[in-house]
């Protein structure tokens, strides 16, 4: 090994290690630059004035530059920080209540007052404390009800200063009161007639939350407040430069046939891209800075050599590959600094830089090695980005880092040939040597080259669990089902957490809902629905009293009926969600970088962009929901051992007293994940069905509502605060993970994969399979590894979508719980997305562990 070589590894382990070790700094930078501005510019069009609100953060935030870049530029001041997206707000009350412990007592006194009330107005006391009692045999409280601060927890925590603390406090937050979008948004859903019945005053009572990331609109409806998801136009970036890019927009301004919302859209873009430009100047003057005081001179050439680039590109076209990687940085960091927390992600990367590694190789400007360097540093950087500062109620759930800003590579090209190539391999090779949790989704298509697969095998077997693999054959057909062309279905890219769209061409995925184990409590109780602190009542349609229903197929279609009016109402609540957007919250510094809004002089918000989406995750789950139908088919209307008023009266006392029900349950066997045909035709039929109603539905951008399975943690969290359902789950337990089985697989890894293949994925675009496997499932040996490649073909074959593997035995997590510091880098797979084990909560450590493991095959 030589000198050279060891510098960079030890850079490379040393970021890493920072990255996991260091405290997250909460910076008020940009909230005090965009409130500045803004209280300002009153006078101005929205979109100008948003744009210019970033413009005064551009051109005044602090720049950090850290000894170990050679990808310069951070979102805040800090080498870790995070930046408030104060005008959104989701995280406004978080930070309102969660910095001083005299506010939190405050906060939990006045809100725990309000649940009691609750429930002595609505005579639920003594069935909550009934129930809170039948579910301290499933654990301990599973909410984080302490006074811990955001300073002092021990998960996610964070940092602040008090000069900081007291801005933030005393005027940020104050301003923004009654003024951000999540404040705006929660006002407008009271008013609205989409929470019904007994909703709006159970919501209220939810005890301790300050978190607004989302919103119930039912108990088995959620709208996220972000609309998010997005992936620029990376390649028209690097082809261009921003420079060229802003002239394209000055010129569009001379048309003397533009209304006056384009022609301030034009402006707000001119600005934005302005701004970005200012960003990567003032990036390099910082350099220029620091080379002007580094004592090494080989530190100070790198620095020099950074200034360089940085005041060429991104304002320029890039020459070089590394040019290229650091004008890519440059504006995404950009972007993300306009809209922190959006979950923007980088595309098809080895797709997009392989022109530029082939020039540089050609010329002898660069290797291998000190390409895959880069990359490195670009894994770990981007999951910097991806942390947010959540609820410490949550924190027993939560972590730091997310991996859902990932980095697409392999499958198709447009033309339709395979797009592996060199850089495909590297950022592979990136992946398991970084060890950063940022997600590498590799597209696989039939006829992908063999060694490709036997990669992906061998990095997982080294413990990368940071790869994600995506069924070409099947994902280029949804996308075309969804309306996006043959040529931009075939170049998809992964973003978020498994979802897809077509990159610089989609202007957001707006998130939101259905928890189906919720919707078939909501069939057993003819439209009301039980919770652990007692029932809801009309908040659903009356399909039909439990003695109506004389045979298995009425049951399943009054199900159905509530699943369709529930996707009815989560789409008026999506929709006007994206209205407030489109009326309130224009995104310049994003629509100055999307194909579409330029042409059609419209901001993402407005429908710009080529495409957009409307995305619908349901979750929580389906196996326990199949699981819960095969339960009540065999079990009520073929054997007929028991009633559905006698199922329902063993769930709501937790099976306790019910143990000869809970006994045939548990016996009833072929429940999903062991390739039963009967039990997956069930999952199929009700998935299509719930699928189906997706296509009815439109938002005010014209996007179509789209499918999802991805659970992140809420399957976690909404588990451990449910009641029992049908198939067995006791309340207070986890439901099943995304597109999981619930743990009951007998039949195998194959067993397992024939049952989520049954699932017809051509109607979704994302689902996020979990599958653990034991390290000597792939084996030491090039045919254990063959052997496990041919695995993978197969379930595709059969026409399953995506896989997430985490290679990581049950002992190992176990012995990472004892020793954390020990097994800092360990990465596993969540609800969607990779994520450090040892920075888990300890009810998503527990979670993961039970999971299914899967071992050595023969």
């Amino acid at each position: 090994m030589t000198v050279a070589t060891k510098v960079k590894e030890n850079r490379i382990d040393r970021l890493r290690g920072r990255y996991i070790e260091d405290v997250p700094v909460i910076s008020t930078e940009r909230a005090r630059l965009y409130t500045e501005s803004w209280k300002s510019t009153a006078d101005e069009p929205l979109a100008v004035r948003v744009a210019l609100a970033m413009k005064n953060v551009y051109e005044n935030m602090g720049m950090h530059v850290d000894p170990d870049d050679r990808i310069a530029g951070y979102w805040t001041e800090q080498f870790l920080g995070i930046p408030i997206p104060i005008e959104r707000g989701e995280y406004n009350s978080v930070l309102e209540t969660e910095l001083d412990r005299r506010d939190m007592v405050k906060f939990r006194v006045k809100s725990f007052a309000g649940t009691l009330s609750y429930l002595v107005a609505k005579r639920q006391l003594a069935d909550t404390i009934r129930n809170v009692r039948l579910t301290r045999a499933m654990g301990p409280q599973p909410m984080d009800l302490g006074f811990d601060t955001m300073t002092e927890r021990k998960i996610n925590r964070y940092t602040i200063t008090p000069e900081n603390k007291k801005l933030l406090k005393s005027k940020l937050l104050p301003y923004w009161k009654g003024k951000c979008l999540a404040d705006r948004l929660q006002k407008e859903f009271d008013s609205s007639d989409l929470i019904g019945g007994d909703m709006r005053d159970f919501s209220q009572a939810l005890p301790a939350n300050t978190s607004r990331q989302t919103t119930m609109v039912s108990p088995c409806a959620t709208v996220a407040t972000i609309q998010g998801h997005v992936i620029i136009d990376f390649e028209t970036i690097l082809e261009k430069g921003l420079a060229a890019m802003q002239g394209d927009v000055r010129a569009a301004l001379q048309g003397h046939d533009l209304s006056e919302d384009e022609r301030d859209t034009l402006r707000s873009m001119d600005i934005a891209i302005e701004g970005a430009m200012i960003y990567a100047r003032r990036l390099a003057d910082a350099l220029d800075l620091a080379a002007g005081t580094e004592p090494d001179s080989a530190r100070r050439a790198e620095l020099e050599l950074m200034r360089d680039i940085c005041r060429h590109t991104p304002m320029q076209p890039p020459r070089t590959f590394r040019e290229a990687v650091q004008a890519s940085w440059t504006v995404k960091t950009a972007v993300e600094i306009a809209h922190p927390i959006n979950l923007h992600c980088f595309g098809r990367m080895d797709q997009i830089l392989l022109p530029y590694y082939e020039r540089d190789l050609a010329a002898g400007r660069i290797t291998p090695d000190d390409a895959r360097e880069l990359l490195e540093e670009l894994l770990l950087k981007a999951m910097s980005q991806n942390i947010r500062p959540e609820s410490n109620i949550l924190s027993n759930f939560y972590h730091r880092y997310l991996g859902s800003i990932p980095i697409t590579i392999g499958g198709v090209k447009p033309d339709g040939t395979d797009g592996t190539n060199a850089l495909t391999y590297l950022f592979i090779d990136a992946a398991s040597r970084s060890k950063a949790v940022t997600n590498v989704s590799l597209r696989v298509h039939r006829d992908a080259p063999e060694e490709l697969l036997l990669a992906v095998a061998d990095a997982l077997h080294n413990g990368c669990s940071n790869l994600s693999l995506f069924n070409d054959d099947v994902n280029v057909e949804a996308m075309s089902r969804r309306g996006f062309s043959e040529e931009d279905s075939r170049d998809y890219a992964v973003m978020g957490c498994v979802e897809m769209e077509c990159p610089g061409k989609t202007g957001s995925m707006s998130a939101n809902a259905i928890l189906l184990s919720r919707l078939l409590d909501m069939t057993l109780r003819n439209g009301d629905s039980q919770t652990l602190m007692g029932r809801i009542r009309n908040v659903g349609l009356k399909t039909g009293a439990l003695e109506d229903f004389t045979t298995f197929e009425q049951f399943l279609e009054a199900f159905l009926t509530q699943a369709r009016h529930q996707v009815e109402v989560l789409a008026k609540a999506s929709n006007l969600r994206d209205e407030l957007y489109r009326e309130t919250m224009p995104a310049p510094c994003i629509s100055a970088f999307m194909h579409g809004c330029l042409e059609s002089r419209r901001d993402i918000t407005q429908g710009g962009a080529d495409y957009d989406l409307t995305g619908v995750s349901f979750i929580n789950s389906i196996a326990n929901v199949v699981d819960s139908l095969h339960v009540i088919n065999k079990l009520v209307f073929e054997k007929k051992a028991f009633t559905l008023e006698q199922l329902v009266a063993a769930i709501d006392s937790n099976y306790v007293g019910h143990e000869h029900i809970i006994e045939q349950i548990e016996a009833v066997g072929g429940k999903w994940g062991n390739g039963d045909p009967e039990v997956d035709a069930l999952a199929r039929r009700m998935t299509t069905a719930l699928f189906k109603e997706t296509y009815k539905y439109t938002s005010p951008k014209g996007a179509p509502f789209v499918p999802y399975v991805i659970s992140m943690i809420t399957h976690t969290i909404d588990g451990r605060v449910s009641i029992a359902t049908p198939d067995g789950r006791r309340a207070a337990m986890p439901y099943a993970a995304s597109c999981n089985p619930y743990n009951v697989e007998t039949n195998g890894v194959t067993g397992a994969m024939r049952s989520v293949a049954a699932l017809d994925f051509r109607d979704m675009l994302g689902a996020a399979v979990n599958m653990k496997f034991h390290p000597s499932a792939l084996g030491k040996e090039h045919d254990s590894r063959a052997k496990w490649a041919a695995l993978i073909r197969t379930y595709f074959a059969l026409g399953g979508a995506q896989l997430q593997p985490t290679v990581v035995s049950a002992e190992m997590m176990r012995a990472a719980q004892h020793d954390p510091q020990q097994h800092r880098d360990l990465i596993v797979k969540v609800g969607g997305y990779s994520a450090y084990f040892t920075e888990l909560g300890i009810e998503i450590q527990n979670e993961i562990i039970s999971r299914t493991e899967h071992h050595l095959m023969g």
